[in-house]
């Protein structure tokens, strides 16, 4: 047992006071950083199996035994079966002595398996953050984040392996902390290199759209998506590992003295010399439906419950992060030329212009200028760009599993436009964003100088025939154009809150860009476009002044103040200043 014992610590070195170091592998490469715990769990597998095997070619031996001991003279005034029945118990706690002196070795690894494994699946996260960090170009970067992104799920699956392998499900809580561990850092690490991603892009985006970085954004967020499935696939598959070894805890073959066992399963044995090694005073409790268990038994099944909680939460917040960071990304690509566009506009000259304008307006009337042409051209070729990732169906489903909570991403441009209207919001702000951002409760606000239109703004309409895949396909693109398009009603409203003056000509070219971007957004056909508040906007900078005096003056006696209504008070004060109207 010595010698034994010296080889495991080769495999794996128990370091002088209770520590372990990272191990060596059996191959020619050293060290590697990670053998070691693959070597204590195969040469514990091969224990077991060799315990299995020795039992079942005693058990003749074992019969003739207890045959020899009933014809013995010696025990001509004893009960026969009684005296079977004691030479049994004799022989199981034999078996028992020796199973554990057999498998003592291993006892060092069991009770503190979560601390051998720290330190090689660190070694082997951190290599893996390594590669993921040198990702800084969008060039290759779906193929090699592709490759990076699923490679802790083995090393996590094979650590769980080995923890049932050697301690049968106890001390479940430590190990299943460090694999969260593990999971969440590499997620974690992901989520820095789409940011950085997102940087470049944010540096390096020309004056022309490129539709392969949006295919690259796209397939990150497919990647993204992969990871999360994969993540509750293991969840679950971990959860049913808990439960069956749950079950084996409570296996007590080789505890009752009710004779011998026809055989011993490796199962049964691990779970034994688990129970010996790990569960030194086993308390009972009540385990929720008035029945007394280990204590063991019961933590491992509440684990296991399919009550929804994840049991590896820090993993599920990373992910979380991981898709936030994945949609910032995609968004980063659609949305870049709009706002390069729309950036400096507040401070164009044509804003003040209050002649009537030259012999070209005279005849054709005011143009769409420049800025808002190539706005409205770049979410037209958006669609194209969508579609073909839209129309795999494999990759779609991906993708879909982290667009939840997507309209975030257009958020930042409406926190500015609130903040140029000067207004503070006094509820949850992002509640109060999002009402504000959808709209429908600000087109109430406008009275008789609503859209009528915009009433009746664009609606999912519900195609019974139309076919599931090319539904799910149009609901995609369609969510992508949605924030694109919220961005850009925003950032409109926020860019025109900032400029300084507005003439009578310039108003005339501000209303002639806002309802040419509303006239895009119509063509759309996506829900909820045109924003009312561009149309409303639009009405506000060419009203005449009598009636924009006589409508910021009735707001003030109206009640029910909500942000909404002081966004739109402001918004109105704000024309008017800007157009010389005094208030």
């Amino acid at each position: 047992m010595s010698s034994f014992k010296s080889r495991l610590g080769n495999v794996c070195p128990v370091v002088p006071g209770g520590g372990f170091g990272s191990g060596v592998s059996g191959s020619s490469s050293g060290n590697d950083g990670f053998g070691g715990t693959e070597g204590i769990a195969a040469a514990y597998e091969s224990t077991i199996q060799f315990l299995s095997l020795v039992y079942d070619q005693m058990e003749p031996w074992e019969g003739k035994s207890s045959s020899g001991s009933n014809n013995n003279n010696n025990q001509e005034n004893t009960d026969a079966d009684g005296a079977a029945s004691t030479n049994e118990d004799d022989v199981m706690e034999t078996i028992r002595t020796a199973f554990r002196m057999i498998a003592s070795p291993f006892v060092p690894y069991q009770r503190a398996l979560a601390e051998v494994e720290r330190d090689p699946l660190g070694k082997a996260a951190s290599m893996v953050a390594k590669d993921v960090r040198s990702v800084v170009g969008l060039q290759d970067a779906a193929d090699r984040l592709g490759d990076l992104a699923p490679f802790m799920f083995p090393l996590a699956d094979s650590a769980i392996s080995r923890f049932g392998l050697l301690t049968s499900g106890y001390n479940a809580p430590a190990t299943l902390s460090l694999v969260d561990n593990l999971i969440a850092t590499h997620a974690s690490e992901l989520a820095i290199a789409m940011g950085s991603l997102s940087s470049h892009v944010s540096n390096s985006t020309g004056n022309e759209f490129d539709e392969q970085h949006a295919n690259c954004a796209l397939e990150i967020l497919r990647i993204a998506g992969s990871f999360k499935r994969t993540l509750k696939s293991f969840d679950h598959s971990v959860k049913d590992r808990l439960r069956s070894l749950s079950d084996l805890m409570l296996d007590d073959t080789l505890e009752k003295g009710d004779g011998l066992p026809d055989a011993l399963e490796p199962a049964q044995l691990r779970s034994f010399l688990a129970k010996e090694a790990c569960n030194l005073s086993p308390d009972y409790i009540d385990d929720g439906t008035g029945v007394k268990l280990p204590a063991s038994v019961v933590e491992l099944r509440r684990l296991a419950s399919s009550d929804g909680s994840p049991l590896f939460p820090k993993s599920v917040d990373s992910v979380s992060r991981l898709a936030r960071s994945c949609q910032s990304f995609v968004f980063e690509v659609c949305y870049a030329i709009p706002e390069q566009n729309l950036r400096g506009i507040s401070a164009l000259p044509v804003w003040k212009q209050d002649s009537v304008g030259d012999g070209d307006e005279e005849s054709y009337g005011i143009l769409p200028q420049s800025f808002i042409t190539h706005v409205g051209e770049h979410i037209l070729a958006l669609v194209q760009a969508l579609e073909p990732f839209a129309s795999d169906k494999e990759a779609l489903g991906l993708a879909n599993e982290v667009m939840n909570g997507v309209i975030e991403v257009a958020v930042q441009p409406w926190k500015e436009f609130v903040a140029a209207a000067g207004v503070s919001l006094t509820g949850d702000e992002k509640s109060e964003l999002t009402s504000l951002m959808r709209g429908k409760e600000v087109s109430r606000l406008f009275g008789d100088d609503g859209d009528n239109e915009l009433d009746n703004q664009n609606e999912e309409e519900v195609d019974e025939d139309e076919d599931p895949d090319d539904k799910a396909s149009t609901a995609f693109c369609n969510q992508w154009l949605d924030v694109v398009g919220l961005a850009v009603a925003g950032r409109l409203l926020e860019r025109t809150m900032r400029i300084p003056r507005l003439g009578r000509k310039g108003a005339e070219h501000l209303a002639t860009d806002l309802n040419y971007i509303r006239n895009v957004f119509t063509a759309l056909g996506v829900a909820g476009h045109p924003h009312p508040l561009l149309g409303y906007m639009a009405k506000l900078v060419t009203m005449d002044e009598e009636s924009l005096q006589f409508k910021i003056s009735s707001r003030q006696g109206e009640m029910t103040p909500s942000d909404a209504l002081e966004v739109i008070k402001r918004a109105e004060i704000r024309i008017a200043y800007v157009r010389g109207i005094s208030v």
